[in-house]
């Protein structure tokens, strides 16, 4: 893939995809944004919510591994174990992880260490990155992707943007989130957009505008009904 590294407002990396004029994450922090997406407002909390030992987190798009190294890093905060499943249709070497330096973003040895870890993962094998965080990674096109069971907890819904990707905001990949999802369970995304908003209640969801990451207002967390 065609792409340069960039330096978003809060220091932290991400990749300009010059195919689809888009980068990963916001120009206005891409760690910022994950924490707030992600973590905060997803696996944060679902902690909060819900009395339980043992999470099911589905990832749609691994992108550059952000949303895994943080979810890794806040399973052992937690001292929750979490079952991480992510999907990419187009992943990157090894080598683009490593150039984005997101093992040095938090200052911790079992952080650093987990991160390498999960660069490394293989694809395609459930892979225990330490006792409290195991990671299966799947190279595979999520209208593809199939499961018997719902059973995630969470979905980070993280897509390129309706501009760049929209059947990725279209009712179809709604509906293959729900059927992946508990009853109960949630989905967050960085996304605000009204069509995709219809698009998540229609499928089934009972969808939430909350404060957006810096730099955008709202963004949507959506329970399965």
């Amino acid at each position: 893939m065609n792409f340069k590294h960039v330096i978003t407002g809060d220091g932290s990396k991400t990749l300009y995809l010059q195919s689809l004029d888009e980068t990963y994450h916001s120009n206005h922090g891409a760690l910022q944004e994950s924490m707030h997406v992600y973590i905060q407002s997803g696996l944060q909390y679902l902690i909060d919510n819900k009395d339980v030992d043992q999470l099911n987190v589905f990832e749609m798009g691994f992108g550059t591994g952000l949303n895994a190294y943080l979810t890794a890093y806040y399973s052992r905060l937690y001292q929750k174990k979490v079952f991480y499943t992510s999907i990419e249709k187009f992943p990157l070497k090894e080598s683009d992880y490593r150039k984005l330096e997101y093992f040095n973003l938090i200052e911790s040895d079992p952080y650093t260490a987990e991160s390498e870890k999960i660069a490394q993962a293989p694809w395609g094998e459930q892979i225990a990155i330490s006792e409290f965080f195991v990671l299966e990674k799947i190279e595979e096109d999520f209208f593809n992707f199939n499961r018997e069971t719902a059973n995630y907890d969470i979905i980070y819904y993280d897509a390129f943007g309706h501009r760049a990707q929209s059947e990725m905001w279209e009712l179809r990949p709604f509906e293959i989130c729900r059927s992946l999802l508990r009853k109960g369970g949630i989905l967050v995304t960085y996304a605000s957009k009204g069509s995709a908003r219809r698009n998540l209640i229609q499928s089934g969801f009972e969808v939430k505008k909350i404060p957006g990451a810096p730099g955008k207002r709202e963004m949507m967390r959506a329970i399965k009904v």
